[in-house]
């Protein structure tokens, strides 16, 4: 069995079933694959490299691609990338192949990421660190029989229902938010109309700028299911996402409305729009978290939220000691809430690590 975390961009490039799987998937394969890239979710952007490889070359030759003219072309590409590291122009006596737009593409953006790839395996672990911070994924996984409340970085909240995990950076990159979900979770997102959140399974990416929506992937089950609460949402199997993502084409998928629903069928490959059938999957939390204060302390309040949610409020005591409120919660998420006591209050709050940070100047 081949160790494919072992293996460079190019000998991934050149790897027989991963081709199989860019260019002619079987379900077995894309199954492979898969769930290789979940449970390696480091290698993800070398994997998108390799992909970005094999389909442009094939794009050029079509179907007179030879193994040794692979291989030789995939290494001619990482050498004038490497070119590249030193002379950002590129040169006037390229082969007449490389002046297509295609390999314009591979040469000027490809090799900044193959160079970003071979510079964190040969740095230093603390170098490597350090460059590659923003793209390394936090991966937590909810063990316990409660839901688990995630604070992301961007102030969108994920809640995870037991025996789901979820991959995500400490911090987002500037053009995205990507999270990886196995199971089931509700995602409350921050809009953003510049950076899409995306929330990639198996089988399907969901694409949002900023609402509520519910996801279900798991492994067993046949179907992947996408429910929408407030705004709206995108639905995409992955493969045709990830194809028109490399091709810069026109996205087809499924857009749904609030009490709306996607159903993608592994099976017969199929998505499907539809009613939400079952509105109690539009809750943010299958446990019932009513809460009635009655001119209390702010930090009482929060002090509740912090043991029903699972999560660390950090604020100033002192400030917020003259703080009081009356407030009733019913069916309203983490932010609403959040939301509501900052207003009460004239404070405001971000999530900073896994935790929310409230800002006050206090209450007089």
């Amino acid at each position: 069995m081949i160790n494919y975390r072992s293996l460079s961009v190019e000998e991934l490039a050149t790897d027989e079933m991963f081709r199989r799987w860019v260019l002619e998937p079987t379900p077995e394969i894309s199954f492979f694959w898969n769930r290789w890239t979940d449970e390696n979710p480091d290698k993800v952007p070398m994997v998108n490299l390799a992909r970005e490889l094999v389909l442009s070359v094939h794009s050029i030759y079509s179907d007179d691609l030879t193994d040794e003219m692979l291989h030789q072309e995939i290494a001619e590409i990482t050498r004038m990338a490497e070119e590249r590291k030193y002379n950002r122009r590129l040169r006037s006596f390229l082969p007449a192949i490389w002046k297509a737009a295609a390999a314009i593409v591979l040469i000027s953006g490809l090799g900044v990421l193959y160079f970003t790839s071979k510079q964190s395996e040969e740095q230093p672990a603390s170098s490597a660190n350090a460059i590659n911070i923003k793209s390394e994924l936090e991966i937590r996984t909810n063990t316990t029989q409660q839901e688990m409340t995630i604070l992301l970085s961007d102030n969108s909240v994920a809640t995870l229902a037991k025996g789901s995990s979820i991959s995500y950076p400490k911090t987002f990159a500037e053009n995205e938010r990507r999270v990886y979900l196995k199971g089931e979770a509700f995602f409350d997102v921050s809009k953003n109309e510049n950076k899409p959140f995306l929330v990639y399974t198996n089988e399907t990416v969901t694409k949002v700028l900023g609402t509520s929506f519910r996801v279900k992937a798991f492994d067993d089950e046949n179907t992947v299911l996408v429910a929408v609460k407030t705004g709206r949402v995108s639905v995409f199997p992955k493969t045709e996402y990830e194809h028109t993502e490399e091709k810069r084409a026109p996205q087809s998928g499924v857009i749904l409305s609030p009490n709306e629903q996607a159903v993608f069928n592994r099976k017969e490959n199929r998505l499907e729009r539809g009613n939400v059938q079952s509105p109690e999957i539009l809750v943010e939390s299958i446990v019932q978290r009513n809460q009635v204060f009655d001119d209390k302390p702010v930090a009482e309040v929060l002090n509740t939220l912090q043991k029903i949610y699972g999560i660390q409020i950090q604020y100033n005591a002192d400030l917020l000691a003259q703080c009081r409120i009356s407030a009733q919660f019913d069916d309203e998420t983490l932010k609403q809430r959040m939301n509501a006591i900052c207003q009460a209050i004239g404070a405001s709050y971000e999530m900073m690590d896994g935790e929310v940070v409230i800002s006050s100047r206090g209450c007089n």
